[in-house]
């Protein structure tokens, strides 16, 4: 690898990238090669990392990307597909600026069409900035019992009414698990009126993250039936609640209060600095309120885009109708939609 102070496409599993991404503790698991090879192995998307080299040929700042081609979205690159957000990783804030800059320069010499950067760029007058999401984190430390006293006493309370009702919450990395999570998964999906993703990139995601010890699936149970589960990931510093899902039934329970709980002590209790509850849509009160009260940072999600046209960043892709016909439908139609939808909406 050479080439000083120049912007170069390599592999994600690039020697000299994966040694640079371990030495960040910015990253997180959107930054491992893991994750690329899944989304490219499920979606056959093209992936590769921009890299940007300083004066002695190291790397000082780059991001994973993936070259998407499809004949409803057209041909873009995005930083990353189904990833709520992934910065650019860089050693210093002119490092940023100058990968920034040669980023516009390889958009217009590669004439792509667009560019979806799932962060807050550098400011550049080619670059559109578009915000409709918080990012939700929350600061960890090894005294879980700490951070209960932060956190909101409605949450506290719910944890209590769970544990008080016999919930309890099992921990797996096994393909029983993910099946159970997958049922609860499409009938949370269904109820929202959302295509679901296809159980292929849940087998990957077993595979290629979980069984490499990235990742872990909670399940909270009351009286033998599951309630609800999650799929956690893992790397560096941030713990992250990547998926959820829940039945109607025994909701009054509070399975979720005491899932995402168990999840934070597990954070405290193994090291990691944050517990990363994923990105939250400006309008969903509810949501960002359930997230608020865990005692999280909230603070705005900036995207970036390049493109010739004005982009509107579409929170919600699907139109009223087809949320009504999906919620309306046999769960076999919200996992047909999704098989054939989702890999052009990434």
């Amino acid at each position: 690898m050479s080439g000083s102070n120049q912007l170069l496409q390599i592999n994600a599993s690039d020697a000299h990238w994966r040694a640079f991404v371990d030495s960040a503790p910015q990253a997180n698991i959107f930054h491992h090669p893991a994750w690329s090879d899944l989304l490219a192995t499920c979606y056959g998307y093209r992936p590769f990392v921009i890299a940007l080299l300083d004066d002695e040929n190291h790397i000082s700042a780059g991001l994973p990307v993936m070259a998407i081609n499809s004949y409803l979205t057209g041909r873009r690159w995005v930083s990353l597909p189904f990833s709520d957000y992934c910065l650019p990783l860089y050693k210093d804030q002119d490092s940023f600026e100058r990968l920034t800059q040669k980023l516009v320069s390889l958009y217009q010499q590669e004439k792509i069409p667009r560019v979806e950067m799932r962060w807050e760029l550098p400011s550049h007058p080619l670059i559109q900035y578009e915000f409709a999401y918080f990012l939700h984190k929350l600061d960890l430390n090894r005294d879980a019992e700490a951070i209960l006293k932060n956190i909101h006493r409605t949450q506290r309370q719910n944890i209590h009414t769970a544990e008080k009702n016999g919930v309890q919450v099992e921990w797996g990395n096994q393909l029983v698990q993910l099946r159970e999570f997958y049922r609860l998964h499409c009938m949370t999906r269904r109820r929202q009126g959302i295509p679901v993703q296809p159980w292929r990139f849940f087998e990957l995601l077993l595979k290629e993250v979980i069984e490499k010890g990235l990742g872990f699936i909670l399940l909270a149970y009351a009286q033998g039936e599951c309630l609800a589960a999650g799929i956690f990931l893992h790397w560096q510093k941030t713990l992250t609640y990547k998926y959820a899902a829940s039945s109607d039934a025994g909701q009054s329970l509070r399975p979720n209060h005491l899932l995402t709980w168990t999840a934070i002590r597990w954070g405290c209790e193994h090291g990691y600095d944050i517990f990363d509850l994923g990105r939250t849509e400006v309008t969903n009160e509810g949501l960002r309120t359930f997230k608020n009260r865990w005692g999280v940072q909230e603070t705005p999600l900036i995207y970036s885009n390049l493109s010739a046209k004005k982009v509107h960043l579409q929170v919600n892709r699907l139109t009223p109708i087809m949320h009504v016909i999906i919620r309306n439908s046999p769960l076999c139609i919200c996992r047909l939609s999704g098989s054939a939808l989702y890999r052009h909406f990434g």
